[in-house]
């Protein structure tokens, strides 16, 4: 067997050949890459015998709350969005205190190293590769996630098919541009790939991301960066104020189609680009059917000598950062006053008319513009409550709201109906979501566009319905805003209600829980029978019925809390996880559930000598003393939660207090049935499957926050009465 490599001192040793170490119940088989978070391994689950990669956080940067949750976060974004063109993730975890995350293992490279390779991109190729990354962001988009960090070392080509694949969604948010882990004045982002709306730090949306793509699909096509400058303060003001070559200039192989869309792709203003990521994966499928042009784009990257974009801006920033002690704060100051000197001239000249001189400013429109929808000729359209609403309801569970837009103008003059009756679009009705005390904005939906004969006629009001769903949301109170826009995102009227996203633990993906199982440190699984002194603690299974035929079954857990990476203080949330086994009771149940407090030692026998049994166990005929921690209820009809991991929990505020109240000491718990059955309910120990043993999932508080403040509702049903 291999000795374990001090250099991947954060696993377990390895158990067979083969292997670097373990993780948990994955076996680490070789290192495959580093980044700033943490390493990448090549990994086999050992549950469903499936290669993953494996990413694993430092431990100097797992010691601190905040970059858990940022990894943790970044986690949870990817995991949101199910799509060909989005990297897949498994699991997320913590072990040993160090989060990791299982996702699929990719074959290829990314689209950065085969640029630098010199790799030689056909036309249809890049057509492909640009639609792919749209219908990814699309996905994305349709979760409410805005990726922030678009460019080619994010996009990764699968082999052997050439699919590609996003990655890394460290970055993303939920339809807006507040990160709390990101200072104000920093910048978020790879800047040469920055929309200009990220370099003015202005709020973003997603068509942020389409401009990233813009930048993509130009280097793809030309071999460099629309925009390129020498230092970062200037690739700023570059993006914010100069217009790009179109590719026509100077690339007239590629198809005049394709370079219309970037030009668009790439405008200042995000209104004048495509609406959506699915737009653009439909024009750029259209170019492709469109096109037979499929010749050959040479693309030049020369990545190690200074002179390329690439290479200025990275060494610009390196040097930034090297005289980030002695210059930051006046670097700093410099550049955001360049910046908005920079973005004043660009306002002025864009109001005035004034171009910079290229082509793209003096060439005459291919049609006339459509009439521009100004908010005061929807001035008399107001927004009205509808009186019906989901003000609260369960995470994942859709919210809906009933809202009545009414039509108050007065003669034809002043009716949007009438005056707009040739748009297409007149009016957007827009979702915002304010967590209470969070300065952050949420975009549950895209804006719902209302066409002219949609606006009620005039004196009348017509009624809308607003749904979104909440599984991407953090449960909390919310304050819904309602906007009712122009097509170009002016306000016209809003209202506002309440919403309360509630907890579902029953439910809940365990993101962000640490978990512990009996097989860890001194942790201990057995049940005890009435009448029965034998020794069951060594056996596969443990389970419980009330009696008196088959006898009376107690099934006692131990979790030794000392392995918990945290102070228990900083507990949020706590939850016990328990896997239902083949041949137990197949009607519902229940289970009362203790806290031993006294009249059991601490670190108690499950086998062997003074084993613990009927007669020695605490609560063979009375649970005086005990702390009482709740009801579970458990409804196995026909088997359906057999074998299904950690699909039984068990969570209420009183084992909240339990577990805190220990201070990292290991807990014991006793599971007493309630229902007269013929057959015992059936779990896995940790004997028989120690990754299916019972566990207890503790989630930690993160800052600012206390304890309990989300409310909790899940298949543990809690009965007050003891």
């Amino acid at each position: 067997m291999n000795a374990q490599n001090p250099k991947h001192d954060l696993l377990e040793p390895p158990q067979r050949d083969g292997e670097i170490g373990r993780l948990g119940l994955y076996r680490v088989l070789a290192l495959i890459g580093k980044g700033g978070m943490g390493q990448v391994f090549r990994a086999e689950d050992m549950r469903l015998k499936r290669i993953v990669a494996l990413k694993l956080m430092q431990p100097k940067l797992a010691s601190t709350a905040a970059s858990r949750k940022r990894f943790i976060e970044e986690a949870r974004s990817m995991a949101a969005v199910q799509h060909d063109n989005v990297a897949t993730i498994f699991e997320v975890g913590v072990e040993d205190g160090v989060p990791f995350m299982a996702m699929e293992l990719l074959e290829g490279e990314s689209l950065k190293d085969a640029l630098r390779a010199g790799r030689k991109f056909e036309t249809k190729e890049i057509l492909r590769l640009g639609k792919e990354v749209a219908s990814g962001l699309a996905a994305a988009h349709e979760c409410g996630l805005i990726h922030r960090d678009v460019k080619p070392a994010n996009i990764w080509i699968q082999q052997p098919s050439g699919r590609a694949k996003i990655l890394d969604f460290g970055l993303a948010i939920a339809g807006n541009s507040f990160d709390p882990f990101v200072s104000r004045g920093t910048l978020v982002g790879s800047p040469g790939f920055l929309s200009p709306e990220q370099a003015r730090n202005e709020a973003l949306d997603d068509r942020t991301d389409l401009y990233s793509l813009g930048a993509v699909l130009f280097m793809l096509c030309s071999g460099g960066l629309p925009l390129t400058a020498g230092s970062i303060s200037a690739q700023l003001i570059a993006i914010i104020c100069y217009t790009p070559t179109s590719l026509t200039d100077f690339k007239p192989e590629i198809p005049v189609a394709l370079s219309e869309l970037i030009d668009q792709l790439l405008l200042k203003e995000p209104k004048d680009r495509p609406a959506t990521a699915s737009a653009v994966a439909q024009r750029l499928n259209k170019i492709t059917e469109e096109t037979g042009d499929q010749r050959t784009i040479k693309i030049v990257m020369d990545a190690g000598k200074p002179g390329t974009s690439e290479s200025r801006l990275s060494n610009g920033k390196q040097e930034r950062d090297s005289n980030t002690s002695r210059s930051g704060t006046w670097a700093m100051f410099a550049m955001v006053c360049l910046v908005c000197a920079c973005a004043v001239i660009y306002g002025f000249t864009k109001f005035n008319g004034v171009g910079n001189g290229s082509a793209t400013d003096t060439q005459p429109p291919k049609s006339v513009p459509a009439k521009r929808i100004t908010a005061a000729s929807l001035r008399p359209l107001t927004l009205i409550n509808g009186g019906v609403g989901s003000r609260k309801v369960m995470s994942g569970q859709a919210a809906r709201y009933k809202l009545r837009i009414a039509n108050e103008s007065t003669s034809a003059a002043d009716d949007p109906r009438i005056i707009n009756s040739s748009a297409k679009v007149v009016v957007q009705l827009t979702t915002l979501l304010r967590q209470e005390n969070v300065a952050r904005i949420e975009r549950p939906t895209f804006p719902m566009k209302i066409s002219p004969r949609q606006i009620p006629r005039r004196g009348s009001s017509q009624e809308f319905e607003v749904q979104f769903l909440t599984a991407n949301l953090v449960p909390d109170a919310y304050l819904v805003e309602f906007q009712l826009l122009t097509p170009d995102g002016d306000l016209i009227a809003s209202i506002t209600d309440n919403l309360l996203i509630q907890e579902d633990l029953s439910k809940a993906d365990l993101l962000g829980f640490e978990l512990l199982r009996t097989h860890r440190g001194k942790g201990a699984d057995t049940y005890v029978q009435k009448n029965n002194e034998n020794d069951l603690g060594g056996h596969k299974l443990i389970q419980g019925v009330r009696g008196p035929s088959p006898p009376a079954q107690h099934i006692y857990l131990r979790f030794d809390l000392s392995k918990l990476s945290e102070d228990m203080r900083q507990l949020d949330r706590a939850m016990v996880l328990l896997t239902v086994a083949q041949g137990g009771q197949q009607t519902p149940t229940a289970f009362t559930v203790y806290g031993i407090i006294k009249d059991l030692k601490p670190e108690w026998q499950e086998t062997g000598l003074g084993h613990l049994n009927w007669e020695t166990a605490p609560c063979r005929n009375d649970i005086s003393g005990q702390k009482y921690l709740g009801r579970l209820s458990i409804d196995n009809t026909k088997d359906r939660l057999k074998n299904k991991s950690d699909a039984v929990r068990f969570a209420s505020r009183e084992l909240d207090d339990f577990i805190r109240e220990a201070n990292g000491k290991p807990v014991t718990l006793v599971f007493i049935p309630n229902s007269h059955s013929n057959q015992p309910m059936r779990f896995k120990s940790k004997e028989g499957q120690p990754e299916e043993s019972p566990a207890i999932a503790i989630r930690y508080l993160q800052a600012n926050s206390e304890p309990g403040d989300r409310e909790l509702t899940q298949n543990t049903k809690l009965d007050d009465k003891k």
